[in-house]
């Protein structure tokens, strides 16, 4: 993971193998950001920067206007965003920072004229990079096309989505972008295109000859792909309540990455070829009705007193967000292609805030092997998990040591940190501003694949506009909204159980939680060793980070000692259900009840 001090173990991108050359710009070159005063621009374009020009990727004389539609003086600018750049850069980085006000057409001219003084008699290089809502799109390109094209060099602009909110506002917001600049000029960013394993996907499929055979409907049980966010809104709810799940993040973050899992091989890797195979792959998905959905969202819930947020806001709990707001926070939607490699192979998509954990991860599930030689053993599953916890590893069946031929479900575990000890993995908004300066748009999405990608999900969405369907409500940190699991099951997708959802389901059964407590705890408490040995159970096999540990603890530790002991265990249960479940069984043990509520809350 990025740290904050200087790395120069491993460089972004840096490739030591043959045939890689080195992707440092040295001509002179201007990065106008639109939009410079807010959450975007403090949180990865100033770092981006900083950090391309600490590695080398583009110079430390590379000039940077920041702009806003109000005048303010740089210093106070970097005050407030620069709070993301380590200190050792910005030395180098402040100094090609100014603040520019863009407004009206001499505030353009003024920008012009900053960038020409700069580049002097040299080659005039410029980026402009719209962080803006997409009303704004039309008026600024018009005005840099008017104002600040550059006559001696390039003039590219990438854009930040969203990119409409359908099919027709799309093609409303292409046009008045193409009005003033060529495809060729415009690059429409989606950062998990820059994100390092899903970088990944293409040399892993075609690369490795292993897996060319085994991609496709034959071979392939289900593929699914888990997006989950364990936050609320944060104050973002007015924004969020405009676009929804699908368009936030399914409709073009989850997309790419299953277009990824899907597309045929390119003929190369140019941006023409991988754009081409992208857009064939598109066309092959059917367009989604109200029936391949089921949509969520998240209500407050109540922890025990000794958790350290003792409380979660639902969604309509933000005060940004309208009352009564019918928008999903969660969605799974069942896609399908329809062409001769997918053909029958049930994609599944979802992504949900305030969910029970934070991952994003691609899951496919081969075929069983039909003899059954060998007894009834779990399907080979290979999974990409594309954050936290960066990795690729596949449960395969093995002979277990011994006599006897035993053969249990093993995991072969290719995780990044440990595979590429002390590299810096560079944060998608660095590729894509040195992309955009390269003129290397294959991380870049195309007009033609957003048009189909509206086209697969408008219908749905005016659906969801109109009818305004009631979502299915779903507490806090739990794993869903309740029927998703019978939905991924009559769409051919058995889901994972999470340690969640165990107790959950299994909360009212005792003798099941002192049998599962029992068999992992060390002299009657559950030791930090013995929490971790018990939740790899829980995580295909692999041993859980300690922050995984520490959220079960959160939720079990009543004395925070980093123990559990069974009368921890058996009430931290309770918490994963329902309340009037809740009630029915600790009347059912005896307790008081009154007394037992009191202690913890409402879940």
């Amino acid at each position: 993971p990025k740290t904050k001090e200087k790395t120069k173990k491993t460089k972004m991108s840096e490739s030591k193998g043959d045939g890689k050359t080195s992707m440092a710009l040295k001509a002179p070159l201007t990065y106008v950001l639109f939009g410079a005063t807010g959450d975007l621009a403090r949180k990865k374009l100033f770092p981006a920067l900083g950090w391309l020009m600490e590695d080398g990727y583009i110079p430390k004389n590379t000039k940077i206007i920041g702009t806003g539609r109000r005048e303010a003086k740089v210093e106070d600018v970097l005050k407030k965003q620069g709070v993301k750049v380590p200190e050792n850069q910005k030395k180098f980085l402040y100094p090609q920072i100014s603040y520019m006000k863009a407004k009206d057409a001499e505030d353009f001219k003024a920008i012009d004229a900053a960038i020409r003084k700069y580049a002097g008699d040299g080659p005039d290089n410029r980026v402009f990079f719209f962080s803006l809502p997409p009303f704004a799109y039309a008026s600024v390109a018009e005005m840099v096309k008017k104002y600040c094209y550059s006559s001696t060099g390039f003039t590219r602009c990438i854009l930040e989505k969203p990119f409409g909110r359908d099919s027709e506002s799309f093609e409303q917001l292409a046009k008045a972008t193409s009005a003033h600049f060529k495809e060729t000029e415009l690059y429409r960013i989606d950062h998990y295109l820059g994100k390092e394993v899903v970088l990944t996907l293409l040399p892993l499929r075609f690369s490795n000859q292993i897996f060319e055979p085994l991609w496709c409907n034959q071979m392939v049980q289900s593929v699914e792909i888990c997006w989950k966010e364990d936050l609320n809104t944060k104050g973002r709810g007015g924004y969020f309540d405009k676009y929804g799940i699908i368009r936030d993040i399914i409709q073009n973050h989850l997309l790419q990455v299953l277009i990824f899992i899907g597309m045929e091989k390119p003929k190369d890797m140019s941006a023409e070829a991988t754009q081409e195979a992208k857009l064939n792959f598109l066309k092959a998905i059917k367009t989604v009705e109200m029936k391949d959905v089921i949509l969520g969202q998240f209500t407050r819930r109540k922890y025990c007193k000794h958790c350290v947020d003792p409380e979660n806001p639902g969604y309509l709990d933000d005060e940004t967000v309208p009352k009564g707001s019918k928008v999903p926070t969660y969605a799974m939607i069942k896609l399908e292609v329809d062409n001769d490699r997918w053909r029958g192979v049930p994609f599944l998509v979802s992504a949900g805030k305030a969910l029970d954990e934070r991952k994003c991860e691609v899951r496919i599930r081969f075929k069983a092997e039909e003899s059954r030689i060998f007894g009834q053993l779990g399907t080979n599953e290979l999974v990409i998990r594309i954050q936290p916890d960066e990795s690729i590893y596949f449960k395969i069946n093995v002979k277990e040591p011994g006599l006897d031929v035993a053969v249990s479900p093993q995991v072969l575990d290719l995780s990044y940190i440990r595979a590429f000890e002390g590299a810096r993995y560079g944060d998608a908004y660095e590729r894509m501003l040195l992309n955009c300066a390269l003129a290397k748009q294959s991380l870049f999405v195309g007009t033609q694949e957003l048009v189909e990608a509206w086209r697969i999900f408008t219908p749905l969405l005016h659906q969801i506009d109109e009818k305004k369907p009631q979502p299915i409500l779903y507490p806090f940190g739990t794993s869903g909204p309740q029927g998703y699991k019978k939905f991924a099951q009559n769409a051919g997708v058995k889901l994972k159980e999470t340690w969640q959802e165990f107790f959950h389901m299994h909360a009212r059964e005792v003798h099941k939680l002192k049998a599962t407590f029992d068999k992992y705890a060390t002299d009657g408490v559950l030791l930090n060793k013995d929490i971790k040995a018990m939740m790899t159970n829980f995580y295909d096999g692999r041993s859980p980070t300690q922050k995984m540990i520490n959220q079960f603890l959160k939720a079990f530790d009543e004395n925070d000692d980093g123990d559990v002991t069974w009368e921890e265990f058996r009430k931290g249960a309770y918490l994963f259900m329902p309340w009037k479940a809740t009630k029915r069984t600790i009347s059912m043990t005896g307790e008081d009840f009154d007394s037992f509520a009191g202690n913890f809350g409402e879940y």
